[in-house]
């Protein structure tokens, strides 16, 4: 199988992972929010976000580095699963207590709280399923990990309606998770050791810690990456409560559907224009400047579309009358979806053109803002002030990330969005004036009026077809 079709295969397998795994998990939210209410689907947000950074956390980067050095000698598979089980399971026992004491200082209910330390033994779970998993990664059998995010999705709703439909209480939350987790690291061990990747036990702390020592600076991007992902839920839930949270979350799952795609979209895109900068830097800039630019194509209609029909698509997922508050949120975070699209591409742009460090610097500048906006926004406007802030931080790391991607020379411009900006902005206000269609009826009617305004508002052009041919030699 040549590189090309390689890397589609392997996109295909990961995308189709992440949109099975968001679409379960997005039933399994809005069974709770419809069946619990609020309180509850924040109580669970948080309980996700939680266990998302510190997962993170406990990994300490060591998946992406064997990735990346199983991938380059296959052979060693064995000697880096055991080498890395030994060095994740470290780090993980030392997060599993940091997130118990984190857990005690926080201004949670008793429950909240009780579930949080339950969820802890999810942990070494994931540290099975990760370093197994970079195994796969290594050799290119993505599959298995399909196989594994819809068995693990398919537990959890299975454990959700057995455990909560009998009185489990918010235990069950937590309960959900570790089986979930469970299930998906058995079944990616299990495919690593019938493919012959992991063999009889080889254990060598020297080499353990070799990796530790390594795996500093993938570590640091990851932490990084966490800690923006969900730090909006955890600052929320502090400064307004469970309730509010969950009213925030109900928005944001929605929005995490199509962050998941944006993020499908760069990962696809990271092999070719990493390829392209060592092969010939005038296409790299080109491929970079053309994805920047389809993207928001695509993102702006989207966007402009989600505000207008925003109280529909709340009503129509959330019958409980408190989630009216939703909408409003919705319609920022789909704004902010711009500039998350924006601030992951051009990260991505530098770390394939030999800049890993100056996304690292981004990346961490968010962070601070993030810290600092992030409490003062959602303590005086609660949800929105939460969204409004979310769109800053994305919006600060996409500005900062194409002051740094000067140097390349991307064919990419304000002026190229106004044309794509009319189109949606017509749209939206075609839609806005048709206040009784319904939502089904409004969705495809308003993509079918954005094509044929972008169309005749010349949004593509025959140069367009040009690129892209030119990208495929």
């Amino acid at each position: 199988m040549n590189t090309t079709r390689s890397v589609a295969r392997n996109t295909l397998f990961l995308s189709a992972a992440q949109g099975i795994r968001i679409l379960l998990a997005f039933v399994l939210i809005l069974y709770i929010a419809n069946v619990y209410g609020a309180v509850w689907q924040g109580k669970f947000s948080i309980l996700l976000a939680f266990l998302n950074i510190f997962q993170v956390l406990a990994s300490f980067g060591l998946p992406r580095l064997i990735t990346r050095e199983v991938a380059r000698d296959y052979a060693a598979s064995n000697r880096y699963f055991w080498a890395g089980l030994l060095a994740q399971g470290s780090t993980t026992v030392i997060f599993m207590v940091a997130m118990v004491g984190i857990v005690a200082l926080m201004p949670y209910p008793a429950d909240t709280k009780t579930m949080l330390r339950l969820a802890v033994l999810a942990l070494p779970l994931f540290t099975f399923y990760s370093v197994a998993g970079a195994l796969l990664r290594a050799h290119e059998n993505m599959q298995f990990l399909v196989f594994a995010e819809v068995l693990s999705s398919v537990a959890q709703l299975a454990v959700a309606v057995v455990l909560l439909a009998h009185g489990g209480g918010v235990m069950a939350l937590a309960a959900i998770r570790i089986a979930g987790i469970g299930l998906a690291a058995a079944t990616v061990v299990g495919s690593t050791i019938r493919l012959g990747y992991i063999r009889h036990p080889q254990i060598d702390l020297t080499f353990a810690r070799t990796l530790l020592r390594r795996s500093y600076e993938f570590f640091g991007m990851a932490a990084l990456d966490a800690f923006l992902q969900r730090l909006d839920v955890l600052v929320l839930s502090v400064v307004a409560g469970e309730a509010a949270t969950g009213i925030y979350d109900a928005a944001f799952q929605l929005v995490k559907v199509l962050m998941t795609l944006v993020l499908s979209f760069t990962d696809a895109v990271y092999p070719a224009i990493s390829r392209l900068y060592v092969q010939a830097k005038d296409r790299f800039s080109l491929a970079t400047g053309k994805a920047l630019q389809y993207g928001f194509v695509l993102l702006l209609p989207v966007a402009a579309g989600t505000t207008v029909l925003a109280p529909k698509i709340i009503a129509l997922l959330y019958k409980r009358p408190a989630y009216g508050a939703a909408a409003d949120i919705l319609a920022l975070l789909s704004w902010a979806l711009l500039a998350y699209f924006a601030q992951i591409l051009l990260t991505r742009t530098l770390m394939a053109g030999d800049r890993p460090g100056a996304a690292m610097r981004v990346e961490a500048v968010m962070v601070g803002v993030a810290v600092v906006l992030l409490p003062l926004l959602s303590s005086r406007v609660g949800g929105q002030g939460t969204a409004w802030g979310l769109m800053g931080v994305y919006g600060v790391g996409a500005l900062l990330a194409w002051r740094a991607s000067a140097d390349y020379g991307l064919p990419f411009g304000l002026r190229c969005l106004g044309r794509p900006a009319l189109a949606a902005a017509i749209m939206a206000t075609a839609l806005f004036f048709l206040p009784g269609i319904s939502l089904w009826l409004a969705i495809p009617l308003g993509a079918l009026l954005y094509g044929l305004f972008a169309l005749g508002l010349g949004v593509f052009d025959s140069g367009d077809m040009q690129v892209l041919r030119a990208l495929r030699k």
